[in-house]
């Protein structure tokens, strides 16, 4: 068995969104698989949630090097493998691009200029030159990024002689759906206080810029007119200090300017780890929205395989992995993006129809059951039983960038950005 250190960019705390979940899932899986792991994380490492076989330590941009000292190989996403990546290279690198960031990150540079985008650019360039595997979440993001690796000569006439489907440059890892059955939805009192359980309840989730939320406070009113003690649950971000929030902050604005918010509107605190699921438990349909455009056509919608699972029925707007899987899956329905009128329609049918709600639930459940963290993650794990270097790595580096120099972190940019707009500076 192998030593393993994966290296989480994002926080792991009680409170942990996609990546910091992702890690900590796949750190549970190759524990259970009986390989030794590290999972290194930004924050205090006491902040974790413990795991049977997993060593939890805080990562040290400046030694990240010498962390890795005993692992047989490394895991990394993002920008703070970009430390480790200027400090040595003499171990097996699988890359996680299973988060197109460059791509959701261009909706930010309203906000934050373009040096976000320049060094997500160089985080790439970087990581594609130097990554021995890649994962990604989808056979669209796989073509994406088979054209990166290909403009950096990764993809070459060599790799390509020897593997000719590059199925051991780059896989696809999805996001995975829990061993277990859900478990049992708690009382909707104790989850959204005030709200009875006849009242139709509708989820969205957490609020990007990427997401059209406005389509759905425009369906609200004849939904209103239907039930007038139908709510809306936001969830807030769990980590604002690493992410714009304009459009959550404008939603806020638009629900108060209508007198919604707080109550036909709610905006709930983001769950602790182990209760991450419970207010869509207590939810009758969801609703995902979304603009097109390309983070749209390379996005996997992460929340959509956690609802699927759970079995709540899904409306969501065309374009997209997910969008396709809930339509062949029959898991919800599937709307032209910005129609109010289709989500008013495709919410009524499914609030209105027992039947046609529990056909889509079971729908759901049922592709959730066949994509488990341990099947979706079998590709792992047979790369961390023999771990192998792309011997064609080096063959046309002179494609590929060398080590970032002089960056700021980005995570220190952001924050800067983020206090400066909110200061008003």
């Amino acid at each position: 068995m192998s030593r393993a250190l994966l290296i989480c960019p994002e926080p792991v705390r009680s409170l942990t969104a996609g990546v910091g979940t992702r890690f900590l899932t796949l750190a549970r899986v190759l524990a259970e698989a009986g390989h030794g792991v590290t999972l290194a994380v930004p924050n205090e490492a006491s902040e974790a949630p413990a795991i049977d076989g997993v060593n939890v330590v805080q990562a040290d941009p400046n030694s990240l090097g010498g962390q890795a000292d005993g692992h047989d190989w490394v895991l990394l996403h993002a920008h703070l493998g970009n430390h480790y990546l200027t400090q040595r290279d003499d171990l097996p690198l699988v890359v996680d691009l299973y988060d197109p960031f460059l791509i959701e990150n261009l909706h930010y540079h309203r906000d934050l200029g373009f040096a976000p985008f320049s060094t997500d650019h160089e985080t790439w360039r970087l990581q594609m030159g130097r990554g021995d595997l890649f994962l990604c979440s989808s056979e669209e993001q796989r073509l994406f990024y088979i054209g990166w690796l290909s403009a950096l000569g990764r993809v070459n006439p060599l790799s390509v002689d020897d593997d000719p489907r590059l199925q051991k440059l780059i896989i696809e890892l999805p996001f995975g759906t829990p061993e277990t059955e859900a478990p049992k939805p708690p009382p909707r009192s104790d989850v959204l206080s005030g709200v009875d359980d006849d009242t139709p309840v509708l989820y969205f989730g957490g609020i990007y810029d990427w997401y059209d939320p406005v389509t759905v406070l425009e369906a609200m009113p004849a939904l209103l007119e239907r039930d007038p003690r139908t709510v809306l649950v936001f969830v807030e971000h769990p980590h604002p200090e690493l992410t714009p929030l304009s459009e959550a902050e404008r939603m806020r604005s638009l629900a108060d300017r209508r007198g919604w918010l707080g109550s036909t509107v709610r905006f709930e605190p983001w769950r602790e780890y182990d209760r991450r699921f419970e207010l869509a438990q207590v939810a009758d349909v969801a609703v995902v929205t979304h603009r097109p455009g390309l983070e749209t056509d390379l996005s996997l919608r992460t929340r959509l395989v956690d609802l699927m699972w759970l079995g709540l029925p899904a409306v969501v707007t065309a374009g997209g992995t997910m969008a396709r899987v809930v339509a062949e899956s029959g898991a919800g329905s599937v709307v032209p993006a910005g129609d109010s009128g289709a989500v008013t329609k495709a919410v009524m049918l499914l609030l209105e129809d027992d039947e046609r709600r529990r056909a889509a639930a079971d729908a759901g459940r049922r592709w959730a059951a066949e994509r488990t963290w341990s099947a979706v993650a079998a590709p792992l794990l047979e790369f961390a039983s023999k771990p192998w270097r792309d011997r064609h790595r080096e063959r046309f580096s002179e494609l590929a960038p060398g080590p970032i120099a002089g960056e700021e972190p980005l995570l220190q940019r952001l924050q800067r950005a983020i206090r400066r707009k909110r200061s008003g500076r």
